[in-house]
């Protein structure tokens, strides 16, 4: 990652609402659950989001799969993204939000 995409993930996930960042997850209850593990998880789409800050949370997520030895990615539940859109409202920069 640049210091720039990391100066900008600061910018957005060390702020008071950073939490208004982070997609909308529920348990996908049309997958069957797997024997042992976590369950599968459906991420709805922030509609509001910009390409630069999808773009941005897509590193962040590779990075983090990167850093995660074998076992913890067996362990970790399967995510399925959906082209259903989250209702969380958002403030933030002008580079990340999307003006309707």
């Amino acid at each position: 990652m640049s210091d720039n995409d990391k100066d900008k993930a600061g910018e957005i996930f060390c702020s008071p609402n950073a939490i208004d960042f982070m997609s909308s997850e529920e348990s996908d209850n049309d997958d069957p659950a797997p024997s042992s593990g976590p369950k599968p998880r459906k991420v709805r789409k922030l509609v509001w989001e910009k390409s630069k800050l999808k773009n941005l949370r897509a590193k962040l997520d590779e990075a983090y799969l990167e850093g995660l030895s074998e076992r913890q990615r067996r362990t970790t539940a399967h995510l399925s993204r959906t082209e259903e859109p989250s209702v969380r409202p958002c403030n933030g920069p002008r580079w990340a939000i999307r003006s309707e």
